[in-house]
């Protein structure tokens, strides 16, 4: 298990972390954790609307894969930022994202 947690003034959150599942989709553990999510292709890696900025931890994230360097690469992403359809955990980290 890691800890995701969230550095939000968004009272949607209230800033409490959960625990996610390594070998899941960050995405799908937040869905699972009842926290909305954009996305318009349903985690298929196509819109890139679920991007999170990870603010602390960007070590604890596998590397990302060919499909999310090209979506990177066409949306302009910083390097703090992923696609949580895309994105697993090694250990702990701290996002944030404007869809909050």
């Amino acid at each position: 298990m890691a800890k995701v947690s969230f550095n939000s003034k968004k009272s949607l959150l209230n800033n409490q972390p959960i625990e996610v599942q390594k070998d899941e989709s960050l995405m799908f553990e937040l869905l699972r954790a009842g926290l909305p999510v954009a996305s318009s292709c349903h985690g298929d890696g196509v819109c890139a609307k679920c991007r999170v900025t990870i603010l602390k931890g960007l070590e604890n994230v596998l590397p990302e894969s060919p499909l999310e360097a090209s979506l990177r690469e066409r949306n302009n992403l910083k390097e703090n930022e992923r696609l949580s359809c895309q994105m697993k955990l090694t250990g702990d980290i701290e996002i944030d994202t404007n869809y909050w």
